[in-house]
């Protein structure tokens, strides 16, 4: 999902787990308090983000349009740090390359992952490529190594 649509992958990895053993976003986030996020499984989560976005704010949360039904939405390092508390993630590993800050949680519950790219410079358009790999690529290669039992 892109944006809304990011947003609303959140909505999935919350409540359909049973359906999805993965899902990846670019430049969205969820709500710091969620009406509810039960799931039946872990989920593997890619979250791709550019750090100059000014629409949905990378480092820092805010009120989404001032509906008290969303309320704060999270920053996204609080969004990666949620899932990898939720599923007792006991690996991180941070590294980061010219442009790219890649943070993977491993050894998480039920064998999921959670990851973030991070992009300097990329505000909130889609980008194209991704240390020289196709942003669909990137999205692709993630999402194909995990499946539902």
């Amino acid at each position: 999902g892109y944006s809304l649509g990011s947003m609303f992958v959140y909505e999935l990895a919350c409540h359909l787990t049973d359906r999805f053993a993965a899902v990846a976003s670019y430049a969205g986030t969820m709500p710091t308090n969620p009406a509810s996020c039960e799931q039946t499984n872990p989920i593997s989560i890619l979250h791709v983000h550019g750090k100059q976005d000014a629409i949905i704010a990378y480092d820092h949360e805010w009120d989404w349009k001032d509906w008290d039904s969303v309320g704060t939405m999270r920053d996204i390092p609080g969004l990666i740090d949620f899932w990898a508390k939720k599923y007792d993630c006991a690996t991180l590993k941070d590294t980061v390359t010219a442009k790219v800050q890649h943070v993977e949680h491993s050894a998480c519950d039920g064998n999921s992952r959670i990851e973030l790219l991070g992009l300097d410079g990329q505000d909130h358009t889609w980008p194209q490529t991704i240390n020289g790999l196709s942003m669909h690529l990137v999205l692709w290669n993630f999402l194909r190594g995990f499946k539902l039992d």
